[in-house]
């Protein structure tokens, strides 16, 4: 029974060495279910304040005040979702048009591509307050 017990204290030893002391100090672990727009809204939000989800919920629930982004970025945000959306609907059709062999307008899907980029890349800034060109 000694040797147990010693046994048990030498591994809790061992593995308090391997972690961090914030680590030691957050011992409870749980988890959430999120719809992917709040897991977006929560990382946008977390990463623009350069903290961790887990770091923000500790935060916000420690009733910390957390840096809001304007609502207009919330309205333009969802607006070009939902833009991005219709694009990748309709190049789905285009695909499954040829896919059946109908002959569909022409246009160029690279295109289609990039302006989806280039709407993700706008959403990330209306979220994150950057307003310069990505490197």
């Amino acid at each position: 029974m000694v040797a147990k017990l010693q046994n048990f204290q030498t591994r809790e030893k061992l593995s308090d060495r391997n972690m961090t002391a914030k680590q030691k100090h957050h011992t409870v672990r749980f988890e959430m279910l999120l719809t992917k727009e709040k897991n977006e809204h929560w990382q946008a939000l977390a990463d623009s304040l350069n903290i961790s989800k887990a770091e923000l919920v500790r935060r916000k629930m420690a009733g910390c005040r957390i840096k809001t982004i304007p609502q207009v970025n919330w309205k333009c945000y969802w607006q070009l979702l939902k833009i991005s959306d219709d694009i990748n609907q309709i190049a789905k059709t285009h695909s499954i048009a040829i896919a059946q062999g109908l002959t569909p307008p022409q246009f160029d899907l690279i295109l289609f591509e990039e302006l989806i980029a280039e709407i993700s890349r706008l959403r990330l800034c209306l979220l994150l307050g950057s307003s310069g060109e990505p490197e």
